[in-house]
């Protein structure tokens, strides 16, 4: 029996050499670095020494070198056992040193047991005296060689953190992943990156209501060849039993078929191969398969566990388990198996399991200190405490002082101070370590400064509940805050108030104007309405044009029409936005509580319906809820959702009401009038519907069938009768506002090959004025195009002569209201005949609206009006018994 002493820096591999020599019945030694086996050898004389490299303190070459300068010991000995990566040169240098033997790692048990008997083995003749070794080569050969290995290790622990870190960050990414079909996708993908293969295929068993359905997942194929390959038995082969074992397998195949390891034909011939179950603690779902390693090489254990790895994360980020404790679970394991504490970028404290000293600090690490501005040194011995300085009030400190009593584990995030004195939010994972007595013996604490998402929550919990344009709180916001109002009102039994308020005829602003200048509107009119109440009410923005103000502790309903009359005396002031001077009125809603309604969705609804009511009746007004509202409302929501399938069922027409030439007493226009006739409801005044279908944006699609309607009419008439006449139609402000009026109307007359001069397109001064920079841009384009532009209901208006005279107008129209006194009062009269006058001064043709007696005529015919049209003449027909009409006026 011999005496082998065995040089390892790990104990792993001590343990293994120990384990074969022993085998042999010989006696062991163990030393883990050069500097300690001098003194064992020099102590006990081994027979053998089998040696490590590269270890710390000393290497084997030093060792060796002076092993060989002691004469007492110089004869021992020695064989290398090492994983080097520049072979030829340790074999020189070992042989320079009188070292014969080298052993190479990895390698098979065989080889180091026979190493150990020929060492062992006695010779016939004296060894070879070895040869004086030349210092100063030896030393720069030395220096290379250690050089080059530790550098070759560097590169691996580089690359191995480098996958690491790819690691975290492929599963970071399908932690925000939804869609299974892309994270699977995506596991596979980054599973064959990750390991470097040429193929992955991934395979998973998916239950949709009970049916089992298998999805398949390929990587690094072809798109053709990806469309022949047949989908893997899930439980075939090598898969198969990494699905049943739930344990990966690394496999070497030698290039055989695919079929081999259970694939379908078609798979490429598989070198070597490494398959995973995708898993979590509970589940088995299926297995990924790497194929071939991109540099030819078999895979590796560590490919295998980075697979593995890979394989178990995805299988619990697909049964949506929590991403953050698997990742906090990852990071305490890999802290604690690679002492990385140091270098880590959260602060870590080690403190003493000690009451009687108040549990003292006994290591900080260098994050700690940076985040703290504490130095370690000021640190060590003083309590955990110490970053709370006196804010001890904090509700997360109890479960951690149950840590420190108990055991386990605990999390909380305090307010900590930092040496100078500034607060930072502190997330504290603090757990106790037990010894092996299983005794809290250490307490480990985990620091990470969370102050940016601290602010990051405040500020997305602000943005939920806060409307982003004007800051005002939002639905969300207020329906909490009337919760808490409603319930303070009942068990005081007080009065609060809910104001609805609805921007009038905002969406002309913002299509008119622009978005940017509606924005600012909203947030002047946000501004103005805070400054009308009380701190303790709230002002809210719901979206778009709508806000709503809680007024809590109020009197009773005249406490709430003064505050509805402060708003819109507010609103009655002009706002001026870039050059552009804006009234921006209001229709305002109110509902009370108790009287109105004892919850806030009752109270919402019952606002709502006021506001609709004082829009009903004028806008720029407010009105009270009362019962009988809800059946008008009711009445105006039925009649707008009929309105938006009225063109869609030909519940719409067209009349026409033929204009008389006064001069030659023909008939040569017609104003096409629109008429609905519901099925249920009868005929519809254009004055129930018109104004819902601008509030909706409806007026837009009608206005559109308008001008086709009016042209095919123009061209069914042309057709039949050969009839030379004009149709004017109306345009409202949503059409002059959107600039696509020219190209609609020169579709329609193209389409049916007219006579631009055939059609006169009618608009009021209102409607000009609302968006008039638009609205005289599209009213020239028509002018140029030979289509004549009438003014309507002139005098009831702006009615300013700077206006009139930039607006391309050809025709002026007297409004009903100035020609039904003209022949009693003579202020009407006066009116007339300036109109009349006005218009022949600007080379416009003047027709007069309403046009109902005898008198009213004469008067119309003796003062110059060009035009008449109204009931004396004719009514508005439908368009057939007006080309009747059109005949016998012919």
């Amino acid at each position: 029996m011999a005496r082998i002493l065995i040089v390892d820096d790990h104990e792993p591999n001590r343990e293994l050499v120990a384990s074969l020599a022993g085998y042999l019945g010989h006696e062991i030694l163990e030393a883990p670095d050069g500097e300690k086996t001098l003194a064992v050898v020099r102590r006990h004389r081994p027979d053998l020494v089998i040696c490590d490299l590269l270890m710390p303190v000393m290497d084997g070459y030093e060792f060796v070198r002076q092993v060989r300068q002691d004469p007492r010991i110089a004869d021992t000995e020695i064989m290398f056992y090492t994983a080097n990566y520049r072979e030829d040169e340790a074999r020189t240098l070992a042989s320079q040193l009188g070292v014969h033997r080298i052993i190479f790692k990895p390698c098979v048990p065989e080889d180091v047991l026979e190493a150990i008997e020929s060492a062992l083995r006695p010779i016939d003749s004296p060894p070879e005296p070895t040869q004086a070794v030349d210092e100063n080569r030896f030393d720069a050969e030395h220096t290379r060689v250690l050089t080059d290995t530790l550098s070759r290790k560097s590169d691996e622990l580089e690359k191995a953190n480098r996958r690491l870190a790819a690691l975290t960050e492929i599963n970071l990414q399908l932690s925000g992943m939804r869609d299974a079909g892309r994270m699977l996708e995506t596991i596979c993908r980054d599973a064959r990156a990750l390991v470097g293969a040429s193929y992955g295929i991934l395979c998973v068993n998916e239950s949709h209501n009970g049916d089992q359905q298998i999805r398949l997942f390929l990587s690094g194929f072809s798109p053709e060849l990806k469309q022949q390959l047949a989908c893997p038995g899930i439980n075939d082969g090598v898969p198969g039993a990494v699905l049943r074992d739930r344990l990966s397998k690394r496999l070497h195949a030698g290039g055989h078929q695919a079929l081999k390891i259970g694939l379908p034909e078609g798979y490429p011939p598989v070198q070597s191969c490494v398959v995973s179950p995708i898993m979590s603690a509970t589940e088995v779902y299926g297995w990924v398969c790497l194929i071939n390693r991109l540099d030819d090489e078999p895979f590796s254990e560590e490919d295998e566990w980075l697979c593995s790895s890979h394989a178990a994360m995805a299988g619990r980020v697909y049964e949506n388990r929590s991403l953050y404790l698997q990742l906090e679970s990852r990071a305490r394991k890999l802290q604690l198996y690679d002492r990385a504490i140091e270098e880590s970028s959260n602060g870590i404290v080690i403190c003493l399991a000690d009451k009687t000293r108040d549990n003292p600090v006994i290591y900080a690490n260098r994050a700690f200190s940076i985040m703290t501005g504490y130095s370690h040194d000021e640190i060590i011995g003083l309590s955990p405490r110490f970053l709370l300085a006196n804010d001890l009030a904090q509700p997360g400190l109890e479960r951690l002082r149950n840590c420190m009593r108990h055991g386990g584990s605990a999390r909380a995030i305090l307010r900590n101070y930092r040496k100078d004195g500034s607060l930072f939010w502190n997330e504290v994972a603090l757990a106790a370590v037990h010894n092996e007595h299983g005794e809290i013996a250490h307490f480990i604490s985990v620091f990470n400064d969370v102050t940016d998402r601290k602010r990051y929550e405040a500020a997305l919990e602000y943005q939920a509940n806060h409307d982003d344009l004007t800051g005002l709180p939002n639905r969300n916001l207020l329906r909490d805050r009337l919760e808490h109002a409603i319930a303070k009102a009942t068990r005081e039994h007080t009065k609060l108030a809910v104001l609805l308020l609805d921007l009038d005829q905002f969406k002309r602003v913002n299509d008119g104007l622009g978005h940017k200048i509606g924005d600012t509107l909203i947030q002047r009119v946000a501004s103005r309405m805070s400054q009308c109440v009380r701190d303790s009410d709230t002002v809210a923005r719901l979206g778009g044009d709508e806000f709503m103000i809680l007024s809590t502790d109020i009197r009773d309903e005249r406490a709430a029409a003064t505050l509805a009359q402060k708003l819109l005396r507010q609103f009655r002031q002009k706002v001026a936005i870039n050059g552009h001077e804006i009234i921006a009125s209001a229709s305002i809603g109110i509902a009370m509580f108790p009287k109105d309604g004892d919850n806030g969705d009752e109270l919402f609804r019952n606002a709502d319906t006021a506001m609709y009511r004082a829009k009903d009746v004028g806008r720029n007004g407010f009105q009270f809820y009362s019962a009988e509202m809800n059946n008008r409302m009711r009445e105006r929501l039925y009649l707008e959702q009929s309105l938006r399938n009225a063109i869609g069922l030909h519940q719409l027409s067209l009349w026409y009401q033929p204009k008389l030439d006064l001069a030659s007493g023909s008939v040569k226009s017609a104003e096409a009038l629109i008429r609905w006739r519901h099925p249920q409801l009868g005929m519809i005044s254009p004055g129930d519907f018109i104004p819902i279908a601008e509030e909706t944006g409806l007026i837009l699609p009608i206005g559109a069938w308008v001008i086709e309607e009016a042209s095919r009419q123009l061209a069914k008439w042309r057709d039949q009768e050969n009839q030379d006449i004009r149709v004017a139609i109306n345009i409202s402000a949503y059409q002059l506002s959107q600039g696509k009026l020219t190209d609609q109307v020169i579709q329609a007359l193209d389409s049916l090959g007219l006579d631009p001069q055939s059609l006169t397109i009618e608009v009021t001064e209102t409607a000009i004025m609302t968006h008039m920079d638009k609205a005289v841009c599209e009213l020239q384009s028509l002018r140029e195009m030979g289509i004549r532009v009438a003014l309507d209901d002139f005098g009831t208006g702006y009615s300013s002569l700077t206006y009139l005279k930039r607006f391309p107008i050809d025709i002026l129209k007297i409004d009903r209201s100035f020609v039904s006194d003209i022949a009693e009062d003579e202020e009407s009269g006066a009116i007339v005949k300036t109109i009349i006058n006005l218009a022949h001064n600007l080379n416009m043709t003047v027709v007069a609206e309403g046009v109902e007696t005898e008198a009213q005529l004469e008067f119309l015919r003796t003062n110059g009006c060009d035009e008449v049209q109204g009931y004396y003449f004719c009514k508005p027909l439908p368009s057939e018994e007006c080309l009747e009409f059109l005949r016998c006026q012919r």
